[in-house]
């Protein structure tokens, strides 16, 4: 790294302490040119900020809202945000966390001139975050607190103007349920992680933006060559071969459209991305929606041939999305771990029954009724405000059967093979996934698909006439990961460690930057003689990230040294992990009883289901630690290791606490 940066980044965080109503500017470059941005950013805060002992709930915690030095730039699908908190929802360690949003809200603050904004401390009374590109306030928000987060952001625009972007909470995020999300628009969310409890206990209802500047890059020309190339390859595939369709009779009857999800999205990088408009109410019915449905939305409608097949149907699907988005509550806890596992509680006479009500997944009442009961904290939503595993041990109910839903540290399953019983994905590839999971704070496919979901979506499995074949995804997989046992289905636990690895850091790299996780990194491609994803101009697909990086900033810096600053982002949060939470390989194995049972698809290649053998996966365990750097014994970073990543003020305090291996 030769060169200061010149661009991407504004130059300035916004930090912003409730408690006193103190509003100060900081000097973004001392952290971007490190730590990337966005998530980068944060972890460096969280190391230097939170000492252990803070709760997520407590004023001294912060709560960090960044966009990455792409954000609001031409950089195909870069319009996220990455929130950075103590995460109330995580279990059974309260630890510093992350969560992600699209939206409008990232690209907004960069034209305000900010790269990211810091809250400390405790509102005495509802706040909101006013920033009009150089005037920042903080204004009262009791005309709005009780309110959901559609009549807010409604409230809010009527106050400052239709062209202003929010991030807000609802009435669960106001109660300090563990599973309340921060919002945007009627589709985007921060949902896991559980911030919005944490704007909540802050008293911190919104933050409003008007950004009119133009976000600065290095080198203009090149710049916008290279982003053309980009989103030119990425719109030509978009992550899998076949393009999705609308509906006829719900683009007729309710205008059902593909919507753009975030600032130069193309619009239909997610399968279950669309629009909706004057959808009639079932539960409600005098009353219509119009909104989104992004990704797990689509689940309470009930989705066919999956285990989430209940008869509630689309149109009262719809609505329970819109008023669960409303109240602020997290719809993958929702979907994906919470009512399935109450069902079966239910079902095995565990949960004699819901308040007085039978659990019937097929009725919109029903989830009406949960959706009311946890966002307001009545008679057993009390529990369940605390998210299932830990109702699970509040009711004394289904404590083992929340496991086969939840895979660890209180998220629910999600691209693993076992709990989660949507994203189709079979043995050997969500041994991956596995140790993804074994050394994350939270559910690591938010920003993890780029190994488990390339691979299925780009198989016969996904798309039996338009895949790719298991031989030419091997032979793909082996220009990326340097060996065809990384991807092929005979492979079994061979070569599954420097994936999960590379992976890590592709995550740490699309929440810094930031960029969509459905999208990057490209790999495979059907536009490509040998299926390898490139541009135009012929840059390797797993180079895009670096080169819009280097271009946006004018960092003068290799590729090896991009891949460096992810590395030293992850290691700096496993530091972090360590010195609060005592984290540890003993730590890290709790995932292994969740894989141990009977996977829920077939690998075809295989013909019979596979579940884990602890003994090799320990030994894959021992393969990742070492590629690490790290420990094999602990399961913790060496001094040689952080002192290579320029962490070497990170060791000194590890070794004061006797944490250093």
């Amino acid at each position: 790294m030769r060169q200061k940066a010149t661009g991407g980044w504004t130059g300035k965080l916004l930090r912003v302490d409730l408690s006193t109503g103190s509003i100060s500017a900081e000097d973004t470059i001392p952290y971007g040119q490190r730590y990337m941005g966005g998530r980068g950013i944060g972890a460096r805060i969280g190391w230097d900020e939170i000492p252990p002992g803070v709760g997520p709930f407590d004023p001294e915690n912060r709560i960090i809202f960044a966009p990455g030095p792409l954000t609001g730039t031409s950089a195909p699908e870069s319009g996220r945000t990455t929130i950075y908190s103590l995460s109330p929802q995580a279990y059974p360690y309260e630890w510093f966390s992350y969560s992600n949003i699209g939206g409008y809200w990232g690209p907004a603050l960069k034209q305000a001139g900010y790269d990211a904004v810091i809250v400390q401390g405790e509102a005495p009374q509802p706040a909101y975050l006013w920033v009009d590109d150089d005037r920042v306030e903080l204004r009262d928000a009791s005309a709005v607190w009780g309110q959901g987060t559609f009549a807010t952001q409604q409230e809010l625009m009527n106050e400052h103007g239709a062209d202003v972007r929010l991030l807000t909470i609802g009435q669960a995020g106001e109660n300090r349920c563990r599973i309340a999300i921060v919002a945007s628009g009627t589709g985007s969310a921060a949902g896991q992680g559980g911030f919005g409890a944490v704007m909540g206990a802050k008293r911190l209802k919104a933050l409003v933006v008007r950004g009119t500047k133009g976000v600065p890059v290095a080198h203009p020309e090149a710049f916008a060559e290279c982003t053309r190339s980009i989103a030119q390859e990425v719109h030509a595939t978009m992550g899998c071969p076949e393009t999705p369709q609308l509906d006829p009779e719900l683009a007729a009857k309710y205008r059902e459209r593909f919507m753009a999800c975030s600032q130069q999205c193309a619009m239909r990088s997610c399968w279950l991305s669309r629009a909706y408009s004057n959808v009639p109410g079932v539960v409600h019915p005098d009353r219509s929606y119009s909104g989104t449905i992004v990704c797990e939305s689509a689940l309470f409608g009930g989705v066919p041939d999956t285990g989430y097949d209940w008869k509630v149907g689309f149109q009262a699907g719809f609505e329970l999305a819109q008023i669960s988005q409303d109240f602020g509550l997290n719809h993958w806890e929702l979907g994906i771990g919470m009512a399935p596992w109450l069902q079966r509680c239910y079902q095995e006479g565990l949960l004699k029954d819901f308040d007085g009500q039978p659990v019937d997944l097929d009725s919109p009442y029903w989830w009406d009724t949960l959706f009311r009961k946890i966002t307001f904290r009545e008679g057993i939503g009390e529990a369940l405000a605390e998210g299932a595993v830990r109702a699970s041990h509040i009711l004394g109910v289904g404590e083992d059967l929340v496991r086969e839903y939840f895979t660890a540290w209180g998220f629910a399953g999600h691209w693993d093979g076992h709990g989660d019983r949507i994203n189709r994905i079979v043995f050997p590839y969500w041994l991956v996934t596995a140790l993804q999971w074994s050394v994350s704070t939270r559910d690591p496919l938010s920003s993890g698909h780029g190994y488990a979901q390339n691979i299925m979506n780009w198989s016969l499995l996904k798309s039996p006439t338009q895949g790719l074949d298991w031989e030419t995804l091997a032979d793909v997989g082996a220009k990326f990961y340097g060996t065809r046992q990384a991807v092929h289905p005979a492979s079994g636990y061979e070569a599954k460690a420097l994936p999960a690895l590379l992976h890590g850091h592709r995550s740490v790299m699309k929440d810094s930057l930031t960029l969509c996780d459905q999208v990057f990194p490209r790999i495979y491609s059907n536009k490509t003689p040998d299926h390898f994803a490139r541009s135009a101009n012929g840059m390797p697909g797993p180079s895009f990230e670096y080169h819009m990086f280097r271009l946006a900033t004018g960092m003068d810096l290799d590729e090896a040294e991009f891949e460096q600053m992810a590395e030293r982002v992850f290691n700096l949060e496993r530091a972090l992990q360590i010195r609060n939470w005592n984290r540890s390989r003993e730590v890290d194995e709790q995932v292994i009883p969740h894989f141990e049972t009977v996977e829920n698809w077939v690998n075809p290649t295989i013909g019979e289901g596979v579940k884990l053998d602890r003994a090799q996966f320990v030994s894959l365990m021992d393969q990742y630690y070492t590629l690490r750097g790290w420990d094999t014994k602990s399961g913790r970073p060496t001094r040689a290791k952080l002192d290579e990543l320029g962490l070497s003020d990170v060791a000194d305090q590890l070794a004061e606490q006797g944490r250093l291996p």
